[in-house]
């Protein structure tokens, strides 16, 4: 795989700085070609503006522009990089928050503290399961539904789980 991901680039937006290095250090280890850093979604403009981007690894907690106004921004911008998948990196954990996240567009959530395995798991999905982008009026993003992937939990599958009382 690490040949085929010198081919990728990759923003990193990320205000604390030893964060930004850790998410660096490990995308530089798996052969990501062309990793750019912001840190914020105001720097992550100017940087999209002048690169384009396979996708984006972006804090939520950021001054100047936060992730999600970040992200809502791309998705509303009608520029190329408005289908950029972001996998938005927070602290947030509480399910409101992810909500809110999915609900602004973001393709992937990745809890801080996290692993390498983690984070290497949401790359592997962006990369090789990445999800159809709706444009709907209210709504500009990534799928809600996933396809053919037989561990998503469906109707069925919840009612063969279903235990009878």
């Amino acid at each position: 795989m690490e040949n085929r991901l010198k081919h990728f680039s990759v923003l990193i937006v990320e205000d604390d700085r030893l964060m930004q290095k850790l998410v660096f250090d490990v995308l530089m280890k798996l052969g990501f070609g062309q990793i750019f850093k912001a840190r914020n979604g105001r720097e992550a403009f100017e940087v999209m503006n002048g690169h384009p981007m396979d996708f984006v690894i972006c804090d939520w907690r950021m001054r100047e522009m936060d992730g999600i106004q970040f992200t809502k921004a791309v998705r509303a911008s009608g520029k190329a990089y408005a289908l950029v998948p972001i996998i938005m990196l927070t602290g947030n954990a509480e399910k409101h928050h992810v909500v809110e996240a999915r609900d602004a567009g973001v393709n992937l959530y990745l809890i801080k503290p996290f692993t390498v395995k983690d984070l290497c798991s949401r790359l592997k999905e962006i990369i090789e399961n990445p999800r159809e982008f709706v444009l709907a009026p209210g709504y500009k993003g990534p799928s809600r539904r996933r396809r053919n992937n037989p561990d998503a939990v469906t109707t069925e599958r919840r009612k063969r789980k279903v235990k009878p009382q």
